[in-house]
């Protein structure tokens, strides 16, 4: 019998904007804009090679294939329209400044005999007006490899909205 090892993502999509500040108590009220999404994503040709090496490559495999030892866990973001193909290496168009620069996201790992990770991060815009329709993961903060590459529905983000990805990544 032969085991298929299978790396799937998917990730929810969540937007909310400041209504009203709330001079009593010194904070802002947020309210969800339009619905939470949920979209699937395709697993690059360069993502798989390293999620292989990842897993079964020894220290000096990772190293010669130049992987960081943080894993797949900086999300950015991008407004590109183009599909995701799996010969992608890098996020077109991806997105610098104004609170939307690749981040670290908490990591949440399986327990038990759990097979789900959650990676997530919470951005808060700065800047005027900016679409996002595009995200992926990557293991390195400003370079590395690109593994899970995911298009939503383009939202649009005006000052101080925040836009909250949570990737569900199930290995079976």
């Amino acid at each position: 019998m032969q085991i298929k090892l299978r790396a799937r993502a998917r990730v929810r999509v969540h937007q909310e904007r400041p209504y009203c500040y709330d001079k009593k108590r010194g904070l802002w009220l947020y309210r969800q804009v339009g619905e939470d999404e949920e979209a699937g994503n395709i697993v690059t040709n360069a993502g798989l090679v390293a999620l292989h090496t990842y897993i079964y490559g020894t220290t000096a495999q990772r190293t010669a294939g130049g992987l960081s030892g943080t894993g797949f866990n900086y999300i950015a973001l991008s407004n590109d329209a183009a599909a995701p193909a799996a010969s992608d290496t890098s996020l077109t168009g991806e997105l610098s400044g104004d609170g939307l620069t690749r981040a670290a996201g908490s990591v949440t790992l399986p327990t038990g005999a759990g097979t789900a990770t959650e990676i997530s991060h919470a951005f808060t815009y700065t800047g005027v007006s900016q679409g996002v329709r595009k995200t992926a993961l990557f293991d390195d903060s400003s370079s590395g490899k690109m593994a899970h590459e995911i298009q939503f529905t383009q939202r649009v983000l005006v000052t101080n909205d925040v836009l909250t990805l949570t990737f569900s990544i199930t290995i079976s």
